[in-house]
């Protein structure tokens, strides 16, 4: 996916919104989530997703700092060196835009090296009076986070993905990941957390988009992919292939993971369970399958839906955009022979 900033990400999405006078569900291109291998595994860093609040900084890595301070008792001044030096932590994730449509590309899955963040907080000392962090990053950004949710074991500091140092666009030299939150949760070119004493809303949560933003259940293909030569090329264009043929893709929902994933090729009227391939964490992409074996050529809609570890289901329409889109994906199809 091309660089963007999630202003213009969602108006090109309202854009196409507005023009096709269809659902934002209807965007089923899967662009940059192509998988590596089969389905699923790494997205490479050069089809990776980029969405930012503005340009990306340059960060001279002799000078970076990372800041723990504020309501602690032991404030923290870390360099990159001192941080290269901690046991590294290594976790496959699935990170995902709060802006991504359903069946959009705005994700992808990588393989992070990093430092557990938990350690930090101990040696800190986060004082009692402190109930939210602010988190801001080398470009301006922030963010902030309820205290209890930081201190989860699963937080960690990525300074590599995919077995190289985070790319410029990425982050470098450390970003921090709160697994389960959209991506606007997660500040690239960490640079401070500031313990402090009242909530914090940060840039994108005073323009009316969640302060929450724990992700919501979302799906979307691998394949067969819809052809496309430009972004308002899915206003005609469909998938063509000759049956039976399988169809495969990907589910991500929050901390509760994915319990189902179902598939229609008639619009809705039905639905039948696909086959899940691999559900290795609820951090990480769901992959799943269905072999669809149609009776006759023609045209049909294929939709997906997932249901969460908390028994939510992906609703036809959701039109909640500043808390993540949820809608069921639609793949048009048409099948030349059978």
């Amino acid at each position: 996916m091309r660089t963007m900033t999630r202003r213009k990400f969602v108006r090109l999405a309202g854009s196409a919104f507005v023009l096709a006078n269809i659902p934002l569900a209807a965007l089923a291109e899967t662009g940059g989530v192509g998988p590596a291998g089969k389905y699923g595994g790494i997205t490479p860093n050069s089809d990776f997703y980029i969405t930012s609040y503005a340009s990306t900084p340059r960060v001279d890595v002799r000078s970076w700092r990372l800041h723990i301070k504020g309501l602690v008792a032991n404030p923290i001044d870390l360099s990159y060196e001192a941080i290269r030096a901690m046991p590294p932590v290594r976790e496959m994730l699935t990170l995902e835009c709060i802006g991504n449509p359903p069946g959009g590309d705005a994700i992808g899955n990588a393989e992070w090296v990093g430092v557990a963040l938990r350690p930090m907080l101990d040696r800190a000392k986060v004082d009692r009076r402190a109930v939210y962090v602010v988190m801001r990053g080398a470009d301006g950004y922030a963010t902030g986070l309820p205290v209890d949710e930081l201190m989860r074991k699963e937080n960690f500091l990525p300074y590599m993905m995919n077995g190289v140092a985070l790319p410029s666009d990425h982050g470098y030299p450390l970003r921090i990941f709160i697994p389960g939150k959209y991506g606007m949760k997660q500040p690239k070119w960490l640079t401070e957390l500031e313990f402090v004493d009242h909530e914090f809303l940060g840039y994108w949560e005073r323009r009316g988009w969640s302060n929450s933003a724990w992700r919501k259940p979302n799906s979307g293909f691998f394949t067969p992919k819809a052809g496309r030569s430009g972004f308002f090329s899915f206003l005609s264009v469909a998938a063509e292939v000759k049956g039976p043929v399988d169809i495969a893709g990907w589910s991500l929902a929050g901390p509760s993971g994915i319990k189902r994933v179902e598939i229609s090729t008639d619009a809705g009227k039905s639905w039948s369970q696909a086959d899940i391939i691999e559900n290795r964490s609820p951090y990480i992409w769901t992959v799943w399958k269905y072999h669809f074996a149609p009776k006759a050529a023609g045209n049909y809609l294929v939709k997906v839906r997932a249901t969460d570890g908390d028994g939510v289901v992906q609703p036809p329409e959701d039109p909640r955009t500043e808390s993540g889109a949820s809608a069921q994906a639609r793949l048009p199809l048409v099948v030349t022979s059978v």
